[in-house]
């Protein structure tokens, strides 16, 4: 998968599409892809990829987008590694699937809400959500392994010469570890904000817009404006989820937003006074 394949956010659609939405309609809830786990924004004991009413999802309607887990070097002496999303804001239409890939291990997913101890910043009436901490699935490892693989990237063992860990292939040549996937059906337009728990502070956390519904009581430019940890975003993530090329509006117009192209990034990406805690 090349660059430009992930920056318009819907990498691996043909066959993919077919894959995981048999897995979605289905209601699979953990491995029918390897060390894949399926989610809903209305989870509450009704299987992965149905609705509120209990409908399956409608495979022939929705698009799947690929979000990857990345740890790259630091932009900035405040932090050690740059952890973040790619992308790290995405469009999707109501109904369509993000595959989040877990390229690099030691992540999640959750979304802001009060019942993980945090200020909602996704639509009202959306339930709250949180993949698993995920990393490789363990099922592409040996039984007898005692260290982690290779990154991919990163030259190391399991790493081929020139992979650059797009998560196109996943591993599904029986070379090498295999990254865990999550797949979460976007159904409500709105906003959504999300953090991988571990590295929220480093400033890994995207933004989701569905459909074309951009007004969010939560959405600010103004990082002071925020609620205070751990109501607000912690750390970096206050600037991330400020950042101009965050707005709402910015990503319906791109559709799709890189790590690379926030401000704060470009910037040098001193955390200032997003390291509050």
């Amino acid at each position: 998968m090349s660059d430009g394949d992930q920056r318009d956010g819907r990498s691996g659609i043909g066959t993919l599409r077919r894959d995981v939405m048999k897995v979605v309609g289905a209601g699979g809830a953990l491995g029918a892809l390897g060390g894949t786990a399926t989610a809903n924004e209305h989870d509450d004991g009704t299987p992965g990829g149905m609705t509120d009413d209990g409908a399956p999802a409608e495979p022939a309607t929705s698009t799947v987008h690929t979000v990857r887990t990345l740890i790259g070097e630091s932009t900035s002496p405040d932090r050690p590694a740059d952890f973040f999303y790619q992308p790290t804001g995405l469009h999707v239409e109501p109904g369509d699937v993000v595959r989040f890939v877990f390229e690099t291990p030691d992540h999640n997913v959750t979304s802001y809400h009060p019942a993980f101890g945090m200020q909602r910043r996704i639509p009202a009436g959306v339930r709250p959500f949180s993949s698993p901490i995920m990393g490789w699935d363990p099922d592409s490892l040996p039984d007898d392994v005692t260290e982690p693989p290779a990154e991919p990237g990163s030259g190391g063992p399991g790493a081929e010469e020139g992979d650059e860990g797009d998560g196109a292939d996943n591993g599904d040549d029986g070379g090498g570890p295999v990254p865990s996937t999550w797949l979460y059906a976007f159904e409500t337009p709105g906003v959504y904000d999300l953090e991988c728990a571990p590295h929220e502070a480093y400033g890994m956390a995207m933004r989701v817009v569905v459909g074309d519904e951009t007004d969010a009581a939560f959405e600010t430019s103004d990082a002071d404006q925020l609620p205070q940890p751990r109501a607000g975003p912690v750390g970096f993530a206050r600037r991330v989820l400020t950042d101009p090329a965050l707005e709402p509006d910015a990503i319906v117009d791109k559709g799709c937003v890189e790590w690379s192209a926030l401000e704060a990034i470009q910037s040098g990406g001193e955390d200032g006074e997003s390291s509050t805690e």
